[in-house]
């Protein structure tokens, strides 16, 4: 497998008036950018259930810090509707949210993503009362620090040729300042890295399922 060694090597065999530390930063900042658009990949799953995690609340306590590898709130949902949730009278109805073709009741809150030594937060807009396993927590996670040449990459190996190519061209942006070429490989390059990333048997949320009344329905030929 392709390592961080390996790559760093591989681009300053192109660019030799670069240092490794330089490319390795470089190549942390390419991470950051991939993961900065959510794809299924870079989800927070519980593998022992198969679910985001829970959010553990206290009653009277509206904010709430994230776990420290959640870079962005993506939704709060449980299982019952939010009017049996909130006391407010005047509260608006509950929204259905879907995760894994499974409907479930989305809370309502509002989030602040993470920053430089910050942590990620999220306040409900009523009180959600003492929980520990009531509230799903969907979050997409930060992408790994490469401090080190030691920590590998997050990307798939088939795309590293192409890391490497967008490397190259924000270390020219760096030392040249940005031109439409380079901004246009950059963000070619990790859309590439997306796609790829979201390959795969990925179950998908916030997809509407058919209405019950079609599920057994029999389909012409011409559809198929």
């Amino acid at each position: 497998m392709p390592s961080t060694q390996l790559n760093i090597t591989k681009i300053r065999n192109a660019v030799k008036n670069y240092t490794r530390q330089q490319i390795l930063d470089e190549l942390n900042e390419l991470q950051m950018i991939v993961f900065s658009e959510n794809t299924m990949q870079v989800k927070r799953i519980d593998p022992a259930t198969g679910m985001p995690p829970f959010i553990a609340t206290t009653a009277g306590q509206r904010e709430y810090d994230c776990p420290a590898d959640c870079r962005e709130t993506l939704a709060v949902f449980w299982e019952q509707p939010q009017n049996q949730y909130s006391p407010s009278k005047n509260r608006a109805m509950y929204t259905q949210y879907f995760f894994r073709n499974v409907a479930y009741y989305k809370i309502a809150v509002t989030s602040r993503n993470a920053l430089i030594d910050t942590l990620a937060t999220i306040t409900f807009v009523d009180d959600p009362g003492t929980t520990t396993d009531k509230f799903f927590h969907e979050y997409s996670i930060k992408s790994p620090d490469l401090t080190s040449e030691e920590i590998q990459m997050a990307f798939p190996e088939e795309v590293h040729y192409l890391v490497r190519k967008a490397v190259i061209a924000l270390l020219s942006s760096e030392n040249y300042g940005a031109t439409g070429f380079d901004d246009a490989i950059i963000q070619q390059i990790s859309k590439a890295c997306r796609r790829k990333m979201n390959k795969g048997a990925q179950a998908r949320s916030q997809r509407t399922p058919w209405r019950e009344e079609y599920r057994d329905a029999e389909f012409p030929s011409s559809f198929y």
